[in-house]
């Protein structure tokens, strides 16, 4: 197997999700930096038109988001640390618990810094999540504060009975899911963070999951990841939830559709569908010059239609 390449930014809190899985699995690994913002041709041309991070290529395997990235690390690199749990199922909903935390700290990181963007930053990250109202979250930075220490305490809650991470003795993707939202806290939102300084079995278990660190990073760049591409993608029959085909699906095998995020708009993939299991939904993509790969999502978060 292809030492993974991850094409991310660093000030990300996806990102850092990311490389903490790689970390937790003990892999060296190739970074390979988007920008920003959009537009990112180099990226959109191997993804098939998504443009957020993370995103793990493992030759011509393309794996969009964390979920779909920690279910590929177990899968491809089995050694170690499972990153997830068997079912999934407390993975997922703790997923979601981060995703309500990540709300009010987005909300808040606008308030606080939104002023001092340049006007290409700023329309940026307005066409990122157009739900937001940026001109009306400077008013609601208190109420946004205490979500985030309320949903802090409760993660704090969880862990003084003196266990080291939230399943027990190992780190995982729940952990993971809720260390990222807070690693953006403790290093961009620092007048919440001092709020936060007295959890001290929430710090503890922060802490502890720095200092696993994030594997052996090289760095590489967009040629060395579009050479990548010319190994043949895995067989889809032997991936994690693997299905046969649905017949419920039977008009959309093999046919174009498009894929895009829920929620904030990471640009979308069109391409055939040519699998969907119970972890991911997987397009063929061809064109931009480059051989044929496949991007696979996960099932939650994501959107599919035919175009």
């Amino acid at each position: 197997m292809t030492d993974p390449i991850l094409h991310h930014y660093d000030a990300s809190p996806f990102s850092q999700k990311a490389q903490k899985l790689l970390g937790i699995k003990q892999l060296a690994w190739h970074s390979v930096e988007m920008p920003m913002t959009a537009p990112k041709p180099d990226l959109e041309a191997i993804t098939g038109g998504y443009r957020g991070t993370p995103v793990l290529q493992l030759g011509s395997d393309v794996f969009i988001d964390t979920v779909a990235i920690a279910d590929a690390l177990d899968h491809f690199f089995p050694h170690g640390t499972a990153l997830t749990d068997e079912t999934k199922l407390l993975s997922d909903a703790m997923g979601l618990w981060a995703d309500s935390l990540f709300a009010p700290v987005l909300g808040s990181a606008v308030a606080l810094y939104a002023a001092d963007w340049d006007e290409h930053f700023y329309n940026d990250r307005a066409a990122v999540f157009p739900h937001l109202d940026f001109a009306a979250l400077p008013a609601a930075q208190e109420l946004m504060a205490d979500r985030i220490t309320q949903l802090a305490r409760q993660l704090n809650a969880q862990l003084v009975d003196g266990r080291n991470y939230i399943s027990g003795d190992a780190c995982g993707l729940v952990d993971v899911h809720c260390w990222g939202v807070l690693w953006f806290v403790r290093n961009g939102l620092p007048h919440i963070a001092n709020e936060l300084l007295g959890l001290e079995a929430l710090i503890d278990w922060a802490d502890r999951i720095d200092n696993l660190g994030s594997g052996e990073r090289l760095v590489s760049d967009y040629n060395a990841a579009k050479a990548a591409l010319l190994q043949p993608p895995a067989d889809l029959a032997g991936f994690p939830g693997a299905k046969e085909r649905s017949s419920g699906l039977e008009g959309w095998w093999d046919t174009p559709v498009q894929i895009s995020a829920v929620g904030a708009d990471r640009g979308g993939v069109a391409g055939i569908l040519v699998g969907q299991g119970d972890r991911f939904t997987t397009l063929r993509v061809d064109g931009a010059d480059l051989p044929m790969r496949h991007v696979h999502f996960p099932r939650q978060g994501y959107d599919m239609h035919r175009v």
